[in-house]
């Protein structure tokens, strides 16, 4: 080898750094064979039974494995599936659960390779019978300020013999009881009158199989209730400029709440903590209500973003005393947040429930290092005021300045809301109802475009665009019959048939 001195060695280095690898230094290829035998000796394996548990450790989808334990924002937001925020539990069927005569909230101690742990129940529809889930990352006792002995540390029960659990876990009911902040009956869309009216619940998430859309491509006009002609009872604004507007297609979104935590980012939303959590209290602009349909044991799942639609026909507005939530002449249902007196009137009157109420100051007395974390373009809200989604009005301010600088109009594109920038399946599309080559107008007039609570005849400017199922039929059962009949629910699994309405975000 040359020296590191010498020339020739400096040549050689650099074109090492240049090409990423050194010459010759690949390792040989392997190809790797199946094992029939491994095979056979996982068909054979026995299943759970309640005698012996199956008990499946999983990573936490906020947490991870405790990485981000310290993290505010990711204790508080809520998981897609169970709803809980701060906390772990052990995940059980609702057959499993009735078995071990437990509920939410009971005490459950978890036996593991004579390793025990006492943790709290959540039902869960769709869980798989006599099967326990854990998730990883909670309990930790050195995990800042924030995550420090938040939930049950389940790493407890893990054995490197068994990294990711196995079949032969034990459980016994304590008798005790754990609080458990779950956003799932909170901000409830009541659809209760307009029920007896029809006699059926309107379909808040509107969907179908690949099947029945090739037929009635339309399908999303015949899932809502029926209704006369919506005559409004006053002359509605004509907008000769702008109107914002946005659309979320639901065959895109996942459920990943990645628009959750860009809009607490962006708008400065603050965190309550969980005994708040557990009196409805959470501040997040947008939520992701969540539905069961179909047999609790093997339920299908339906989901939906829900934030401040921007009524053209306001529910809010013409109860508000001091006219703090007032209608802009681009369509966009603003807040005077100084204004504002906390009558909760706009609250009760929002059909969404999409608005929130400060009820402390926990943004006074924030030290300098923490107030480095808000978005300087945003007011911080004040003890007592109402605040829901703007659209991200500041950066439809920016982009317009930007625009006027440059001695151009506004293009479509130039605004995107930090849900839109955030979302990693391009679901949600934002932008000019008044420009007909714009996306958002493209997707309004997309044939599954329909709007949710629509029968009001509030307009909301947010539409969406139903959801179509492709299941592969050797998977399919008969009770997933794509979605055209049937209804979904917001609950636990106690009830099926939709009555509980919409919004268990």
């Amino acid at each position: 080898a040359a020296p590191a001195d010498s020339p020739r060695f400096e040549k050689r280095w650099r074109r090492l750094l240049h090409d990423g690898f050194a010459p010759g230094s690949a390792t040989a290829p392997d190809t790797p064979r199946l094992d029939g035998k491994r095979l056979r000796l996982a068909d054979t394996h026995h299943a759970p039974s309640p005698e012996e548990l199956e008990l499946v450790f999983a990573a936490d989808r906020s947490l991870f494995d405790g990485r981000f334990a310290d993290n505010s924002w990711l204790q508080e937001l809520p998981d897609f599936m169970t709803k809980l925020t701060w906390d772990n539990a052990a995940l059980l069927a609702p057959a499993t659960a009735e078995a071990l005569g437990v509920v939410h909230g009971d005490l459950l101690e978890l036996t593991w390779q004579q390793r025990t742990l006492t943790a709290p129940v959540y039902v869960l529809p769709g869980q798989a019978a006599w099967s326990i889930t854990v998730n990883l990352g909670y309990g930790r006792q050195d995990a800042g300020r924030v995550g420090k002995n938040v939930g049950c540390d389940t790493y407890r029960l893990r054995t490197s013999s068994a990294p990711w659990g196995g079949i032969g876990a034990q459980a016994r009911r304590t008798g005790g009881k754990q609080l458990l902040a779950c956003t799932q009956e909170h901000h409830a869309i009541d659809t209760r009158g307009a029920q007896e009216r029809a006699n059926r619940v309107p379909r808040l998430v509107r969907e179908t199989d690949l099947a029945h859309y090739r037929e009635h491509p339309d399908f999303v006009q015949h899932q809502g209730i029926h209704h006369p002609p919506l005559i409004s009872l006053w002359q509605e604004k004509e907008y000769t400029g702008h109107a914002w507007g946005m659309s979320i297609d639901l065959n895109a979104c996942i459920g990943c709440n990645a628009c959750v935590m860009a809009c607490q980012s962006e708008n400065n939303i603050p965190v309550v903590g969980k005994q708040q959590v557990a009196k409805g209290r959470e501040m997040h602009w947008i939520r992701l209500d969540r539905y069961f349909q179909g047999d609790p044991a093997d339920p299908r799942v339906a989901h939906q973003p829900v934030a401040c639609v921007h009524c053209e026909l306001a529910p809010c507005e013409g109860v508000c005393p001091v006219a703090a939530t007032t209608h802009s002449d681009e369509g966009l249902n603003t807040m005077a947040y100084n204004r504002c007196v906390g009558t909760r009137y706009c609250a009760n009157n929002c059909p969404y429930k999409v608005r929130r109420f400060n009820w402390f100051n926990v943004q006074d007395d924030v030290p300098k290092t923490r107030q480095m974390v808000y978005n300087p373009d945003v007011t911080v809200r004040a003890r007592g005021v109402m605040e829901k989604c703007t659209y991200c009005v500041q950066r439809i301010e920016t982009a317009r300045i930007d625009a006027r600088n440059r001695h151009e109009p506004l293009r479509d594109g130039d605004i995107v809301p930090a849900c839109q920038q955030t979302c990693p399946t391009e679901a949600i599309v934002f932008g000019d109802l008044n420009d007909p080559e714009s996306g958002v107008a493209a997707a309004r007039d997309n044939s599954r475009s329909y709007d949710m609570l629509g029968y009001l005849n509030i307009k909301p400017r947010t539409s969406y665009l139903g959801r179509v199922r492709n299941p592969n039929p050797e998977l399919a059962t008969a009770d997933h019959d794509g979605g055209h009949s049937g209804s979904q629910d917001g609950s636990h699994g106690s009830s099926h048939d939709g009555s509980h309405g919409g919004g268990h975000g």
